[in-house]
C-alpha cells in the first residue's frame, strides 16, 4: 500500500525546518535567526520608516519566520502582529500577537482589522498564486497603507547566467524547490504587473546583497566570468543587480515611484 502524502502545511514545515539549518543564514536579531540575505531585513526597516512614521502603526509581517523581523519593527515602535503557516517557529509570542494564516488561502478574511502596512520578506517566491497573494494584501490595508515585498531577484547578471547556462535561475534549482519550497521564479517585472493589477503604486524598488556571494571561486569561475559578462551590457540599473529585489508599494498612492 502506498504511504500517504503529505499535505502542503507537513511540506512547509518541513521546508521551514531544513531551512533553518541552511549555514548560510547564521545572521540573527537579538538571538533570533533572520533567514534572508543578509541586509535585507535593515534595508526594509529603513525603508518602511520613510514612507511610515512608527508612533503606533499596526504592521502585519507575513512569513515571520522565528520572529526577527517582528521583534526590529517593534523595537522601533510599530504596533506588530506577526503570521507564519503556524506558531511552531515564532519565539516572542509574548511580545508579539501571532496568528497563523496559509497565504495560499483566502487569509484577509481571517485577520480582525486593516493595518497601516504589511511586510512581507522572502515569501511570494513560496506561494502558489503571485496575483491572489496581492489582493489579499490589498484587502487587509488601510486606504493609503504600504506592502514591503521582496523576492530572490532574477534580473541580477548570476541569476540570468544561471538561467543561461543551467537552466535555472539564482536560488530556483531542483534543491531550492524541494526543500526550501522555492516554487515561484518572479522577475521585478512581472511583479509590477501583479501589484498594478491589485491596486498598488511602487513608491521605491531596489535590491540587496552580493549575488556571487554563495558561488566557490574555483567551481563556479565559469558562472563568474559568465556575470561579469551580462553585467557590462545590462540596461539593469546597478540598484536593482542585487541578489535580492525589494519594492515599497502603496495603495493608490502616488502616480510612478522614486526608484532607481
Amino acid at each position: 500500500m502506498r504511504a500517504l502524502e503529505k499535505s502542503e502545511p507537513e511540506r512547509a514545515l518541513q521546508r521551514a525546518e531544513h531551512f533553518r539549518g541552511q549555514s548560510g543564514y547564521a545572521i540573527n536579531y537579538r538571538d533570533l535567526p533572520i533567514f534572508a540575505a543578509p541586509g535585507l531585513h535593515e534595508l526594509a526597516a529603513e525603508r518602511l520608516a520613510t514612507v511610515l512614521a512608527p508612533a503606533g502603526a499596526r504592521v502585519l509581517e507575513l512569513g515571520a519566520g522565528a520572529g526577527a523581523m517582528s521583534l526590529r519593527l517593534k523595537d522601533r515602535g510599530y504596533a506588530v502582529t506577526a503570521s507564519d503557516l503556524n506558531e511552531r517557529s515564532f519565539v516572542p509570542t509574548r511580545e508579539i500577537p501571532f496568528v497563523a494564516l496559509d497565504l495560499n488561502e483566502a487569509f484577509a478574511q481571517r485577520l480582525q482589522r486593516r493595518f497601516d502596512a504589511i511586510v512581507a520578506l522572502e515569501l511570494v517566491e513560496h506561494l502558489e498564486n503571485p496575483c491572489h497573494f496581492f489582493r489579499q494584501c490589498r484587502e487587509a490595508l488601510e486606504n493609503k497603507g504600504f506592502l514591503l515585498v521582496s523576492t530572490p531577484n532574477l534580473a541580477n547578471p548570476v541569476s540570468q547566467a544561471m538561467f543561461a547556462t543551467r537552466g535555472h535561475f539564482q536560488w530556483f534549482n531542483d534543491n531550492d524547490y524541494h526543500e526550501q519550497g522555492h516554487i515561484m521564479p518572479l522577475s521585478p517585472g512581472v511583479l509590477r504587473r501583479c501589484w498594478t493589477e491589485a491596486g498598488f503604486v511602487c513608491r521605491w524598488q531596489g535590491s540587496v546583497g552580493d549575488p556571487l556571494r554563495m558561488l566557490d571561486r574555483k567551481r563556479d569561475r565559469r558562472l563568474r566570468w559568465i556575470s561579469k559578462l551580462l553585467a557590462a551590457v545590462s540596461a539593469t540599473p546597478d540598484a536593482l543587480r542585487g541578489e535580492v529585489y525589494l519594492a515599497v508599494l502603496q495603495v493608490g498612492g502616488l502616480d510612478g515611484d522614486d526608484s532607481p
